[in-house]
């Protein structure tokens, strides 16, 4: 069992170019989503930029893909109004609506000023008014922005829509680590090769991406500066190092070490390159992230006989068993709250997608369809980004917390694994 999982983990592993040219984006198409889902209407803003979704698209999709709310059809809306003195909340009862938003795109300058109004239609209360500004390049995200201003409208949860994802794409025997919107628009690829990536991770200010690849026959990781796409690599030379995770300033780097058939965790200062052991024994320790406060450390070890989740302080010493459910745990991640631990749970044979308490109770499986990989929490902590497989194909998906809805994003230019949530 050692054996497998030392060959799985050090298959987490490139060598790359950066800047390449634009990929196919993900499509989003929603699988489950709740009875219940507010039913709303979003006019149409306006027109946007030719060849493009428009902000009203944009909003539309972002909302169903939520799968909170239930965005009425527009042909049987009974007009489009684009600001406050349009709006007549009685007439969108007729339509069945019980939420409302109106905007307006309207050009400056070279950019954009978006503004949307969001109204409670059974009361006619405007419950939010907001006012952006925007390039022409910023005007997609800008939509993802105006969603997120909605979702917060109704549910009283910050939205998730106006963040980045990281994902791996294969593309027969070739690999790319791209970044794209929350909904898979304008993906781009920041390192391309012939060999694995695995484990992209955030840094918590989003500037910079973590990574494993091979260097020199060797498992690297590399801190890579996405403004300039200056890389940093973790660790000294020859050493075999995976599984990297930024600590919540940002200023240190965990991962696993392999050496002399051992695996141990350890800390590095990303600033002065000065580095500090978390674990010593004869297991293999592996798959770290700290907790939002930076107090902790979850992480996967076999010195129980398999793998299995543990909990211990971000200095190394309290180690404490968290999962008990199965003999195979792993891939943990913390939500942001900290009120959940996501992680990889085999049932029935299936590598499944399951939840838990933080401290290791009420084990809860949001998806069995297929086997999964790497979950990721949104910002807002209500849902999960994973890596699952639908038809054979190895596609991504997101989960709510509570696993009433779900949603596939998928794409006919390759396979997609590995994802990671921005902050």
């Amino acid at each position: 069992m050692a054996k497998k999982l030392i060959f799985i983990w050090l298959l987490s592993l490139i060598t790359w170019t950066v800047a390449l040219p634009a990929q196919a984006a993900l499509t989003v198409q929603i699988t489950k989503s709740v009875a219940s889902a507010l039913p709303i209407a979003i006019p149409s803003f306006g027109p946007g930029i030719a060849g493009q979704p428009t902000v009203a698209d944009v909003v539309r999709n972002d909302l169903r893909h939520s799968g909170l709310f239930r965005v009425i059809d527009p042909a049987g809306y009974p007009g489009d109004p684009r600001s406050p003195s349009g709006v007549k909340a009685a007439d969108w009862t007729t339509v069945g609506a019980t939420g409302l938003a109106v905007g307006s795109v309207e050009p400056l300058n070279g950019g954009y000023v978006v503004n949307v109004y969001v109204y409670n239609v059974s009361t006619g209360q405007e419950l939010v008014a907001k006012r952006f500004t925007c390039s022409a390049a910023e005007l997609h995200m800008t939509a993802h922005h105006v969603a997120d201003v909605i979702y917060q409208a109704f549910t009283g949860k910050p939205g998730p829509f106006a963040s980045r994802i990281a994902y791996v794409r294969q593309t027969g025997e070739n690999y790319e680590l791209l970044v794209a919107e929350s909904d898979g628009w304008n993906p781009h690829p920041i390192v391309r090769g012939i060999m694995p990536v695995f484990s992209p991770v955030w840094s918590p200010d989003n500037h910079r991406l973590a990574y494993t690849t091979y260097a020199n026959a060797r498992a690297v990781i590399y801190v890579q500066d996405l403004a300039t796409g200056r890389r940093q690599s973790i660790a000294p030379g020859g050493e075999i190092v995976s599984a990297p995770a930024f600590s919540p300033n940002g200023e240190e780097l965990a991962y696993a070490r392999s050496s002399g058939g051992h695996t141990e965790l350890y800390v590095a200062n990303l600033r002065t390159g000065q580095r500090r052991k978390l674990t010593n024994d004869d297991a293999i320790n592996t798959s770290p992230t700290w907790s939002a406060d930076g107090s902790r450390i979850i992480f996967v070890s076999d010195r129980a006989g398999g793998p299995q989740i543990y909990e211990m302080n971000a200095s190394g010493g309290g180690v404490h068993r968290l999962s008990y459910d199965g003999n195979y745990n792993a891939g943990p991640v913390y939500s942001p709250a900290g009120n959940a631990i996501a992680f990889i749970h085999r049932t029935a044979g299936v590598y499944a997608l399951a939840v838990m308490k933080p401290d290791g109770s009420g084990v809860r499986v949001l998806d069995a369809q297929g086997n999964c990989d790497h979950p990721s929490f949104a910002g807002n902590g209500q849902m999960i980004l994973y890596g699952t497989q639908r038809g054979g194909r190895k596609v991504l998906a997101e989960v709510s917390l509570d696993g009433k809805t779900m949603a596939i994003l998928h794409s006919n230019a390759g396979e997609d694994s590995q994802p990671a949530w921005s902050h």
